[in-house]
């Protein structure tokens, strides 16, 4: 059940998407929003570098103008959160925090069942036009699911259309957590899944595909495709998938060794870099 919805919001037009992804994910299951935005202190701070001997007064200056200016883009984008939010009728509030805003994401997403982002993040907007890589960081840290959405995205009436997904699966712990994931968020009426495996060994492939698709049985799911390939999963994908599906269910990280190994995996790149579907990143 999605009860609680993260939003992290900044000035980009995959922030407005996100939005109105959001609206729709909380129209369909009755959720509530929280829109956040991060005063990003410590790039104020470091966008100020060091203070010359007798230019306090200045750099002060300086940051109080950052601040300034900061607060009042924050203040737009409350604003634009709310009216879009109550204009929808779903419920919503907002929240405001002031710091890093991957560490603020991460902390507030553990109350919340989901985060919907943009696939481009700008939350240094205080101090950077340039995307900044807190998606990166909160899947490597984040234990609440994220859907990234990109920034030209049709927002379907799911009540009148099938959004299919496909969901790659090699029976990884990050895979495995995706598939877990999609069972308990997706709609299982409205939701036809194509689970592809990606391997040499057939035999191997045929029974994870039939262990994923047992568990997706058992939650309700009864329009699921198999599908194996020995070819490389991005080039399957891009020749037979990228056009055809409506979303992609993909692992974020893995552990090798005993420590955390951040990799996120050649096809989550892969459909990051694309920029044109919505991930559900497990």
């Amino acid at each position: 059940m999605i009860k609680r919805i993260l939003v992290p919001l900044d000035p980009s037009p995959y922030s407005d998407s996100a939005i109105e992804f959001a609206i729709a994910m909380a129209k369909r299951h009755g959720s509530e929003l929280t829109g956040l935005v991060i005063l990003d202190l410590p790039g104020i701070e470091k966008s100020i570098g060091a203070i010359p001997l007798g230019a306090s007064y200045y750099a002060d200056h300086l940051e109080k103008s950052k601040k300034s200016e900061a607060k009042e883009r924050i203040d737009k984008l409350i604003k634009k959160f709310s009216e879009k939010c109550k204009a929808a009728g779903v419920k919503y509030r907002a929240a405001n925090r002031q710091g890093s805003p991957s560490d603020w994401i991460v902390k507030e997403s553990i109350y919340y069942d989901l985060i919907i982002i943009g696939l481009r993040t700008y939350f240094h907007f205080e101090t950077q036009d340039d995307k900044g890589d807190s998606l990166e960081k909160l899947m490597q840290d984040s234990i609440t699911p994220i859907y990234a959405v990109p920034k030209n995205i049709k927002i379907p009436d799911i009540n009148k259309t099938k959004l299919k997904a496909l969901l790659a699966f090699d029976g990884s712990l990050p895979a495995a957590r995706a598939l877990q994931r999609f069972a308990h968020l997706a709609i299982p009426e409205v939701s036809p899944v194509i689970i592809l495996n990606s391997s040499e060994n057939k035999d191997e492939a045929d029974y994870l595909l039939t262990e994923a698709e047992n568990y997706l049985h058992s939650h309700n799911f009864t329009d699921i495709s198999k599908v194996w390939t020995d070819e490389p999963i991005v080039d399957y994908i891009d020749k037979h998938y990228i056009n055809e599906v409506y979303a992609f269910v993909v692992g974020s990280h893995s552990r090798k060794g005993g420590m955390l190994d951040y990799f996120v995996g050649s096809l989550t790149k892969h459909l990051i870099k694309n920029g044109n579907k919505p991930l559900l990143i497990g």
